[in-house]
């Protein structure tokens, strides 16, 4: 480990809405369970601002967003793993751009689009 960076030991539930959403952390690793692909999209929602819910600024601005989450999240020398169904969903701190699971982001987005929000 890094001098300066940060040691982290903690198990969570975080309710957020009306999801639940399980963090658990351990040394720099920390783990983000959403229990499905609907849940991770309110809960997304839920934290953006009213003014940018109306402009998402397509796909780059997504990318470009999660490129600038994962240069902050390996700043603090943390590795950040998002699942969705207890399935990598991306993973931040990992190398200098985050990792996603295709098939798994993918699937679930379109699992999502007809189960309904």
């Amino acid at each position: 480990m890094r001098a300066g960076s940060i040691e982290l030991s903690a198990q969570l539930l975080v309710s957020i809405g009306q999801d639940n959403v399980m963090v658990v952390a351990e040394e720099n690793f920390v783990l983000i369970n959403f229990k499905d692909h609907a849940a991770l999209e309110r809960v997304a929602d839920s934290f953006k601002s009213s003014a940018s819910k109306g402009a998402s600024g397509g796909l780059n601005a997504l990318f470009e967003k999660a490129r600038e989450i994962n240069q902050i999240i390996l700043e603090l020398g943390l590795q950040v793993d998002v699942r969705v169904d207890n399935k990598t969903y991306v993973e931040f701190g990992a190398g200098p751009t985050p990792r996603y699971a295709v098939g798994n982001a993918l699937f679930g987005k379109l699992g999502s689009l007809f189960k309904g929000k």
